[in-house]
């Protein structure tokens, strides 16, 4: 009796990373423990534990359970993700998502209904970062006129009577006051 091989040969791994848009999948039937390494995109739809360093987008599948430390790109979760996540653009936790741990991201999107656990730092871009808008120029306050003799403080208030274009100050009619000297 003789076999013949009826497969085709395997793939060369290399070549398999190497297409645009390739994606690693982690099946529903697959549980992967240890350290996962990816240059392009992942995509979980069983369980990850251990630690996965993703130079693409990690996409958590509903159902699909990650606990690890995680560090891509990009990350995706309709799933449940646990640890301590980096992601270094933006992190979507859809409707069915839940994320627990510590987290840090560029930018973030919570749909409602999306659960989140854990601390958060978020750390813009330099190039997003909005310059603080110089504040206007102000006249400066005048000297206060009326000083308590007996504490050494004084009061001073503004009144702002509309119609008119210069305030006035209420410690001008106050007892002490410069007008108070004025004989009238």
């Amino acid at each position: 009796m003789s076999f013949t091989d009826t497969e085709a040969p395997i793939a060369d791994p290399i070549s398999i990373g190497a297409n645009e848009g390739a994606a690693t999948v982690i099946d529903r039937n697959t549980v992967v423990d240890g350290m996962l390494s990816t240059s392009h995109d992942l995509r979980v739809d069983g369980r990850v534990t251990g630690n996965v360093k993703c130079h693409g987008v990690v996409h958590i599948s509903e159902g699909a359970e990650v606990d690890a430390t995680v560090e891509a790109a990009g990350i995706v979760v309709a799933g449940t993700l646990s640890g301590a996540i980096t992601c270094h653009g933006k992190l979507e936790i859809h409707a069915t998502g839940i994320v627990r741990g510590r987290v840090e991201t560029g930018r973030l999107s919570v749909v409602e209904g999306a659960v989140y656990e854990g601390q958060l730092r978020m750390d813009a871009p330099a190039d997003d970062v909005d310059e603080p808008e110089p504040e206007p120029e102000q006249e400066p306050e005048p000297e206060p006129t009326a000083v308590n003799p007996t504490t050494g403080s004084y009061s001073f208030l503004r009144n702002f009577t509309p119609g008119s274009t210069a305030p006035r100050t209420v410690d001008d009619v106050l007892p002490g006051s410069p007008e108070d000297d004025d004989p009238e």
